[in-house]
């Protein structure tokens, strides 16, 4: 996952930037990590083929660490 550096010094501009860009990539990272296409993730997300435990995984790992960037981007607007 790449890490992007504050665009601006407004919050809402900020936050919002990011969160616009989350279906993307978490798509792209997913796809990355289970090396699907893009094709292939859409017929997973319809539920039309199951997952292996390791797919679980790292669809999980993935959702965390892009939870995590989220919060860390809120962190640097909240006083200390």
């Amino acid at each position: 996952m790449e890490t992007n550096q504050l665009s601006s010094n407004n919050l809402l501009l900020d936050l919002h930037a990011e969160m616009i860009q989350l279906p993307k990539t978490f798509r792209d990272s997913v796809c990355k990590e289970c090396g699907w296409s893009e094709a292939t993730f859409y017929r997973k997300a319809k539920g039309m083929y199951p997952f292996s435990n390791a797919e679980r995984d790292k669809i999980l790992a993935v959702g965390d660490g892009l939870l995590k960037r989220i919060r860390e981007r809120c962190n640097k607007y909240r006083p200390r």
